[in-house]
């Protein structure tokens, strides 16, 4: 599984689905990072009442998923939109797995 950590170490959007190895994580977040901000973003009420989000690539199918829910639908909106900026520029993290994360952005 890879996760998308901001800034300030909070998970912004996970994979859908867990990988066989970590190639294969490396692989689903670089298709990510290239195609989130051209997906079709999906909004929605979960079965605990809370707004998330997922985001589609017609060829790739879903490609990631909002970490949690969202108490209201425009900050899940602000959350899904600061995903895509952060993943277009997101770096895979060298660390793998040994953190608890693929990738961060600006990560050195």
């Amino acid at each position: 599984m890879w996760r998308l950590v901001g800034p300030n170490n909070r998970v912004i959007g996970v994979s859908p689905t867990s990988f066989d190895g970590a190639d294969a994580a490396v692989e689903a977040a670089q298709n990510v990072r290239s195609r989130a901000a051209g997906g079709a973003v999906t909004v929605q009420l979960d079965a605990f009442r809370q707004w998330c989000w997922s985001i589609t690539d017609g060829e790739l199918g879903l490609l990631a998923v909002s970490a949690h829910g969202y108490e209201r639908r425009t900050t899940c909106e602000l959350a899904v939109q600061r995903f895509t900026e952060s993943a277009a520029t997101a770096q895979i993290d060298q660390a793998i797995g040994r953190r608890g994360r693929f990738w961060r952005p600006g990560a050195e």
